[in-house]
This record gives structure tokens, C-alpha cells and sequence, in this order.
């Protein structure tokens, strides 16, 4: 597969490789892509959770943030990976 970068986005790509966060274009989009599934699991997690409270279901708000801190977790350990 074959991805043009923006224009507007590649001094960003540039500078991120420049300072050695990414060995390569590639490497940069990878991890953008990785992140946007995270964020797109996320957005389900949310949907499901939203269906669960119109459905009359309810969960102990404690059990809800540690949940969210796992995965907040989850994914700065995956940033740093």
C-alpha cells in the first residue's frame, strides 16, 4: 500500500523522525493508525456503555474509573512500545 502524507502534516512527520521518536514515515503512520484504533474501541466501549444505561443496567461509578485507568494505562504503555 502506497499513503501520501499532507503536505500540512509532513514537517510534523519530519520533526518526529528528526528527533528519533520514529525511524521512518511508515513508522509514524503505523503508530497513528494504532492509536485511531484505540480511540475507535474506545468510542465503542463508550456506545456500549451508554446502551447498557438506557437499558437500566448500572455500574458502580469506582468500578468505572478503574476500568478507564487500565485502559488509559493500556495505551500510554503501547505509545511507549
Amino acid at each position: 500500500m502506497t499513503v501520501d502524507i499532507p503536505a500540512d502534516l509532513e514537517p510534523f512527520v519530519q520533526r518526529l523522525i528528526a528527533e528519533r521518536r520514529f525511524l521512518t514515515e511508515s513508522d509514524v503512520l503505523s503508530e497513528g493508525l494504532r492509536l485511531l484504533q484505540a480511540q475507535e474501541s474506545l468510542r465503542g466501549a463508550v456506545r456500549q456503555g451508554f446502551a447498557q444505561l438506557d437499558e437500566g443496567s448500572v455500574v458502580p461509578a469506582e468500578m468505572v474509573f478503574a476500568k478507564a485507568e487500565e485502559r488509559i494505562a493500556a495505551v500510554e504503555r503501547a505509545q511507549r512500545a
